[in-house]
């Protein structure tokens, strides 16, 4: 009888940490890609014009799940830190959408992408490629406001590479507005806390926002790695910070990207990192600005499959600027070969896999006067 209880004990109790476990799991306070939030990054937008890909185009979708109308503040960033910032209203359930290049747009008539050089110590990546950031407002853009019904997604377009129209379509990175009791209640009344300063802590303290993933994971076939009717040909990594500064005088905010690489078999590689700022498009593999890039080719991890983790750290050497430690939101690309044949057939891609809790930020200019 004893034993009996003893078990029926250690089986409530079982029970009841599962339920905690799951309650803990189901209070998700750092972004990811599959929720609605008010807050959402979009990590790679393309319209470079030509090279070695070809043309490039991206499509964007923003849509309001709410059962009212919402103000919406976005701004477009390139890799040399040239911005154009616009807004406009999305009424209940509806979506928009806008292609960045050609600027046709349902809903929303967008400005042309940003190709100016905003900062001419800045001199790595291309003026036609960086990011998207759209978040809820008032509809003064006075302040920012928790209005957690906005989902996104990119569909990023290769017009003519390697003689074929190509096309991935991804996810945006999502934020939760937070309260003291967990998610902020949808209100368009009042601030989200202090204005033109998005605190991605993941606390449920009022004014927060979801926390970043402290560091990125990705499963991903090694360049020149061949297993059945697929092989790799490269892949690309474009990756944003958490720490980002969209104000007219803004400062720059540098990481050091830091990888671990293991083949299926648990080996590791290191010694892999690139120093880099809050947008960035990185090739991963040897002649490109990553350090020890021999780490992503097949040549070196000698599995048809592998797994990498990264994450922005401090390292100011070896770094030539100060770096900070970031928390990251990737996109990763391949290039692939299918059916047997030698060049290129598809580009795909999606979104990397976040882990871990990093504090971050998004600073903007609201309309009126200037905020400490």
């Amino acid at each position: 009888m004893k034993r009996m209880r003893s078990i029926s004990l250690t089986t409530t109790m079982s029970i009841a940490t599962l339920f905690v476990a799951s309650s803990a799991f189901a209070a998700q306070n750092v972004a990811n890609t599959s929720q609605k939030g008010s807050l959402l990054i979009w990590p790679l937008v393309t319209v470079v014009p030509g090279g070695e890909n070809g043309p490039q185009d991206t499509l964007i979708e923003i849509s309001n799940d709410g059962i009212a109308t919402i103000h919406v503040e976005c701004e477009y960033v390139n890799e040399r830190k040239g911005r154009v910032n616009f807004d406009f209203d999305l009424s209940a359930k509806k979506t928009a959408s806008w292609d960045v290049r050609t600027l046709n747009g349902d809903q929303v008539k967008a400005p042309p992408f940003p190709t100016n050089q905003g900062n001419p110590a800045f001199l790595h990546g291309s003026t036609y490629r960086g990011e998207l950031v759209c978040f809820a407002t008032n509809r003064g853009r006075q302040f920012q406001v928790a209005w957690n019904q906005l989902t996104g997604t990119a569909t990023v377009m290769n017009l003519n590479d390697s003689g074929a129209q190509q096309a991935f379509k991804y996810n945006a990175w999502a934020f939760s507005a937070r309260g003291a009791d967990g998610l902020a209640a949808d209100d368009k009344t009042v601030p989200q806390g202090r204005p033109g300063n998005l605190q991605l802590t993941g606390e449920n303290v009022a004014g927060a926002y979801d926390a970043c993933p402290a560091y990125n994971i990705a499963n991903f076939m090694p360049n020149g790695a061949r297993l059945g009717n697929i092989r790799t040909i490269d892949n690309d990594l474009s990756v944003v910070s958490c720490n980002q500064d969209l104000r007219e005088t803004y400062r720059i905010h540098r990481t050091k990207l830091e990888f671990t690489v293991w083949n299926s078999h648990e080996d590791s590689f290191t010694g892999t990192h690139v120093c880099v700022d809050s947008v960035n498009t990185i090739g991963l593999g040897v002649n490109t600005r990553v350090t020890q890039g021999s780490n992503f080719d097949y040549t070196t991890l000698q599995t048809p499959n592998a797994r990498f983790q990264v994450r922005g750290i401090s390292a100011t050497p070896p770094c030539p600027a100060k770096t900070e430690a970031a928390g990251l939101l990737g996109v990763l690309a391949s290039s692939t070969a299918i059916g047997g044949g030698s060049g290129e057939d598809a580009e795909v891609g999606n979104t990397l896999h976040g882990a871990g809790v990093q504090a971050g930020f998004v600073r903007w200019d609201p309309s009126g006067p200037p905020q400490p």
